[in-house]
């Protein structure tokens, strides 16, 4: 883990974050819809994401959110967005945070480097504490957010997948 970091999205990381996208895409998460636009015009995405994140240009219902990627050495292992508040029903459900690791780099630390270095931009941005959720039979990001001693606050069901989802309050430290 000595190499891996967080950056800011980048062109420089097209070909690896572009094997991220697939990799997300093939595995079924939800979140795929998120990097469509990466696939069509990657520069264009990348550049709405540096907005996103200075509040610029922001779809209507969204509020300002800082995405990063984690690296390890030039390799695209993880996204991580946060967002700068969750101010109605919806974000309040979905919270602060939203994250994934590629498939073939699970179970290794890398769901828990990201979060690590997750909340300290989320500290740098203000927040004191966050609300990370997962689905219920996400045994992996479980472990994660307990072990950053995640508070248990709900469950609901997620209308889209029927799944029941778990919300946790995590200290920023």
């Amino acid at each position: 883990m000595q190499n891996v970091r967080l950056v800011e999205p980048s062109i420089l990381f097209k070909d690896s974050f572009l094997d991220f996208v697939e990799d997300v895409k093939k595995t079924g998460y939800e979140s795929y819809e998120l990097y469509t636009k990466a696939e069509k015009d990657f520069k264009e995405f990348v550049t709405d994401l540096i907005n996103f994140s200075k509040g610029i240009n922001i779809p209507e219902d969204w509020v300002p959110c800082s995405s990063f990627w984690l690296i390890d050495r030039d390799e695209v292992v993880g996204v991580i967005r946060i967002r700068h508040r969750v101010d109605n029903d919806y974000l309040q459900m979905i919270g602060h945070i939203g994250y994934e690791i590629k498939s073939s780099k699970r179970k290794r630390g890398y769901g828990s480097r990201l979060l690590e270095l997750g909340l300290k931009e989320a500290k740098k941005l203000g927040l004191e504490e966050v609300l990370v959720t997962c689905n219920e039979d996400n045994i992996g990001s479980l472990r994660i957010i307990n072990k950053f001693n995640g508070e248990y606050k709900k469950s609901f069901i997620d209308d889209e997948t029927g799944k029941t989802v778990l919300q946790y309050k995590v200290c920023v430290v």
